[in-house]
C-alpha cells in the first residue's frame, strides 16, 4: 500500500498544465516533491498513526560478514565488527518512535533495562537504547515509526518507486506539491492544510493501544 512515484508526477504535470515539462523540469518537481515529504514527516497525526510503521532486522553474524567483506575491499577504510552488546548497533537515522523490540528466533517482546551494565550474558530478553544505539544480547527486529524518504531523482522515471504513504494521501500530496510549485506558501499554510486533511483521514490511528504487527509467522 504506496504512492507510486512515477503517477504522482504525472498528476501533478497534469494539475499545473505541464504535460510537456515546458515550465517545470523534473528537478523542479523532485524539489517540490522532497519539500512537501518533509512537511509530511513533521505532521503529528500522520507521526502518531501505524502508516509510517517500519521494521528492521538485526543479525549479528550477516552485519559482521558485510563489515568483512568491505574491509577487504577497501582496507584503507576499516570498519569495526559489531558486538551488540558491548558496542550496540546504531539505530535507524530516520527512526521518530519505537514500537517495539522483538526477539528474532522466537517473536518474543523484550523489555529495557536501566544501563547497559543490566544486559545479562545469561539472557537475551532485554535491551538498552543509549546515545543512538541499542545493546542487547540477541538478532532481532525493531519495528518502529520512521520518516517518509525522499526522492532520488531517478525516482520520478520509476516505474518501481513508491512513497510509503497510502493512497488516498495522494491527492493531497498532490496539491501540497502544487502549492509549493506555483506559490512558495509560508511554512503555516502548508502545515495547517496537511494538519487539516491527515486530522480528519486518521482519526484515532494513534501509537497508544496499536499492537505490533508480528514481522513473521510463528
Amino acid at each position: 500500500m504506496a504512492i507510486k512515484v512515477k503517477k504522482l508526477v504525472r498528476d501533478i504535470r497534469n494539475k499545473v498544465k505541464d504535460m510537456d515539462e515546458v515550465t517545470y523540469s523534473d528537478f523542479d518537481i523532485q524539489d517540490a516533491l522532497n519539500e512537501c515529504i518533509s512537511y509530511f514527516n513533521m505532521d503529528k497525526a500522520l507521526r502518531s498513526s501505524d502508516f509510517l510503521e517500519k521494521r528492521k532486522y538485526f543479525n549479528q553474524e550477516d552485519m559482521n560478514a558485510a563489515v568483512v567483506a568491505h574491509n577487504e575491499a577497501h582496507p584503507d577504510d576499516l570498519q569495526e565488527l559489531y558486538n551488540f552488546p558491548v558496542t550496540g548497533v546504531e539505530l535507524p537515522d530516520d527512526l521518530i518512535k519505537f514500537v517495539d523490540i522483538i526477539r528474532a528466533k522466537d517473536g518474543y517482546h523484550m523489555h529495557p533495562v536501566p544501563s547497559i551494565e543490566n544486559i545479562s550474558p545469561h539472557t537475551t530478553a532485554t535491551y538498552k537504547v543509549t546515545d543512538g544505539r541499542i545493546y542487547t544480547n540477541t538478532d532481532f527486529y525493531l519495528l518502529y515509526r520512521g520518516e517518509i524518504d525522499k526522492l532520488e531523482f531517478e525516482d520520478l522515471s520509476s516505474d518501481e518507486a513508491e512513497i510509503a504513504l497510502p493512497p488516498f494521501l495522494k491527492s493531497i500530496l498532490v496539491k501540497i506539491t502544487v502549492m509549493i510549485l506555483t506559490g512558495n506558501p509560508e511554512t503555516d499554510t502548508l502545515m495547517q492544510e496537511i494538519n487539516r486533511v491527515t486530522n480528519n483521514l486518521i482519526p484515532g490511528r494513534r501509537v497508544s493501544g496499536i499492537k505490533a504487527r508480528m514481522p513473521f509467522k510463528v
